[in-house]
């Protein structure tokens, strides 16, 4: 009896694996995972997308602006762009090897390697085996690995600087949480709307002028140049996020965009007016329910996608990722995750592509799986709020 279970303690198992171990499970996965789907876009299926829906419409996009900054040339002043600067240093790397679908995919798959990495020697000073879950469950995030991959999309940078600032809070390092969030504003501006969660959590007033003080300083470190060389041209790029710029109002997936789509045009700037008003009033619930950073930037994330006029399905990225630490130990919140991903998938697709559907009709049936899929991702957030995670354990972080 004693040797049987000697036998069944010694067999190969993920969760008798070191700290190594698990780092190196995180990595084969990835490669595993966004290697496989790399290499099937190169002997099949990126030649059917190109047939079925065009050429990827960001790729020459990416190219144009690093090739200008590669040869010498300055963003804003000689290319008008909506995006803030450093997401185009970002993606030089790709575009020094070459440029082509391929450089970018792995690029792309990096960081969201990177990103589940991170995420693991953050988390597993709470639970070893629960972190590496967590991880591994963020690379299968079909999210990611379809706007990694066959999407070339860069949301998989920005999902990295936007998890950042929160992987931070949780390690204790404040001040480099703040330097990470105006870093990620300026990548991609997404980032910023989980900075107040950070703020609210600096209880002390003078802690939070100087958290304040260092997002500041690091956003006058990064704009300065183009605000010397370029003040105009540089100044106008946020227009485009606050929904102003050639008119746009909304974009994408958005419920907003959709309802326009059918006739009822909202003006961007009631689209703003409802966002911040809407994160306002979450901020001020982070502060009243005392919530942990986590949490309260997972409530955080949720809200603005559920209101923002101008959203993608790559940024599900985000609030899966958050819901990934519930999703390991709680059955019915990975499985709410299915029909949640394929709700937003076919209304993309059929917002984008019609997959069919009379033109007439098209924007609705996408509106309203806009809407079913969001209400499963509100009562994922619902659940997740109200049900304890390995991050709730009494003992606080460990070494397992």
């Amino acid at each position: 009896m004693d040797d049987t279970k000697a036998r069944s303690d010694d067999r190969p198992s993920l969760r008798n694996l070191n700290h190594r171990q698990r780092i190196a499970v995180i990595v084969m996965v990835g490669v595993l995972c966004y290697g496989s789907m790399i290499l099937a876009d190169g002997l099949f299926v990126r030649q059917w997308l190109d047939a079925s829906f065009g050429p990827t419409p960001d790729l020459p996009i990416y190219q144009e602006r690093t090739s200008l900054i590669l040869n010498g040339g300055i963003i804003y002043r000689d290319l008008d762009i909506e995006s803030p600067p450093l997401i185009n240093y970002v993606l030089l790397p790709p575009q020094m090897i070459g440029g082509e679908w391929w450089a970018y995919e792995i690029y792309f798959s990096f960081f969201i390697i990177l990103t589940a990495l991170s995420m693991y020697l953050v988390l597993h000073r709470w639970n070893g085996y629960r972190a590496m879950l967590v991880s591994l469950l963020l690379l299968l995030c079909p999210f990611a690995l379809q706007d990694a991959t066959w999407g070339i999309q860069d949301e998989p940078v920005v999902a990295f600087f936007y998890l950042l600032p929160v992987l931070l809070m949780l390690s204790g390092r404040k001040g480099l949480a703040s330097v990470a969030a105006a870093f990620g504003f300026w990548t991609k501006f997404l980032p910023i709307i989980i900075y107040p969660d950070i703020l609210v959590l600096l209880r002390d007033r003078r802690e939070v002028l100087k958290n304040i003080a260092i997002a500041v300083i690091t956003s006058i470190f990064i704009a300065l140049p183009f605000l010397l060389l370029c003040p105009i041209e540089f100044l106008n790029f946020p227009s485009y996020y606050l929904l102003g710029r050639s008119g746009e109002g909304s974009a994408g997936m958005s419920l907003i965009n959709l309802i326009g789509q059918g006739g009822l045009v909202i003006p961007g700037s009631v689209g703003a007016a409802l966002t911040v008003g809407t994160l306002a009033l979450t901020y001020y619930l982070v502060h009243r329910w005392k919530l942990d950073i986590w949490r309260g930037a997972m409530l955080t994330t949720v809200v603005f996608l559920s209101v923002y006029p101008m959203i993608r399905l790559s940024y599900y990225i985000f609030p899966f990722a958050f819901f990934a630490v519930w999703a390991v130990n709680d059955r019915g919140i990975l499985l709410r995750l299915v029909p949640m991903y394929l709700a937003l998938l076919f209304s993309q697709g059929i917002a984008v592509n019609g997959l069919g559907i009379d033109p007439g009709y098209s924007w609705l049936v996408a509106a309203l799986l806009v809407v079913a899929g969001t209400l499963v991702m509100l009562d994922i957030a619902r659940l997740c709020l109200r049900t304890k995670c390995f991050l709730d354990t009494r003992e606080g972080p460990t070494s397992a």
